[in-house]
């Protein structure tokens, strides 16, 4: 299966202006974080072929976090099956508390009507976990995951995928707490894939899918096909399929059909 798919990134950051063409031409399918309402809203009218796009509220940006209104987004959240950037973050300069305030509004909305939901957890791994304790959602995947074992244990407990980039392979024996099959691949581009090898851009994950290769003791090959199996789950655990652009479909159908091998 793995030579007819493409490369998987479940979390980059790519400006809205770039055009179509230039994002299929990297030859991957791509999940686009924004940091914003307001980002997303600028993106809504485009026709992307294999890139989705999410609504996010990055807990890192402030005026993302104090402008937030949960109405807005639930009605955004209809155009999209992707929901990111979202979650906390201990060096914001906006209020923990308020990121929580946030953080759990849209968890509230989730739990009715879910998305994958990349999920932003930079020094607050613990809290990010109550949260998702609390308020249950299918579709929760832990983006650039640092926790320790204990909380690994109890994200993987929850039910979380977890999304891996070039940075985060740099602690093997962490990632080798996660089982294959509850893991994806990002870039987190322009800041998770510093030390990736070039290209540096979205949807560059080959060495990624190496370095799991690695650490599950699989070839490359086989790390892409699971990735793809993963992504068929995560999708029929959210029921987003039909919100996908008819292209990214056709592969989730192919990728269901043949199975990791």
């Amino acid at each position: 299966m793995a030579p007819q798919l493409p490369p998987i990134d479940l979390h980059a950051h790519i400006n809205p202006k770039t055009r179509p063409a230039d994002l299929e031409r990297l030859g991957a399918v791509v999940f686009a974080a924004t940091r914003s309402l307001g980002e997303y809203e600028s993106v809504t009218s485009r026709r992307d072929q294999v890139t989705i796009w999410g609504v996010g509220c990055h807990p890192g940006v402030a005026q993302a976090q104090r402008e937030f209104d949960v109405e807005r987004f639930s009605s955004l959240l209809a155009s999209t099956a992707f929901v990111s950037e979202i979650g906390l973050d201990r060096r914001s300069k906006a209020p923990l508390d308020e990121q929580e305030r946030v953080f759990a509004s849209i968890l509230d909305v989730l739990q009715g009507t879910p998305r994958i939901a990349s999920i932003h957890s930079s020094g607050v791994p613990g809290r990010v976990l109550d949260a998702l304790e609390r308020t249950p959602i299918r579709g929760a995947v832990l983006h650039w995951w640092r926790g320790d074992a204990a909380q690994t244990r109890r994200a993987v407990e929850l039910g979380c995928w977890f999304s891996i980039n070039a940075a985060g392979m740099k602690y093997p024996a962490d990632v080798a707490l996660i089982p294959l099959d509850r893991i994806l691949n990002e870039t987190d581009h322009p800041s998770g894939d510093r030390t990736s090898a070039f290209p540096r851009q979205p949807g560059a994950v080959d060495d990624v899918d190496q370095a799991l290769a690695e650490v599950f003791k699989i070839d490359a090959r086989g790390v892409r096909g699971q990735i793809w199996t993963n992504l068929v789950g995560l999708v029929d655990e959210t029921g987003v399929s039909g919100l996908l652009p008819a292209a990214v479909q056709r592969m989730i159908a192919f990728a269901r059909t043949n199975g990791a091998n």
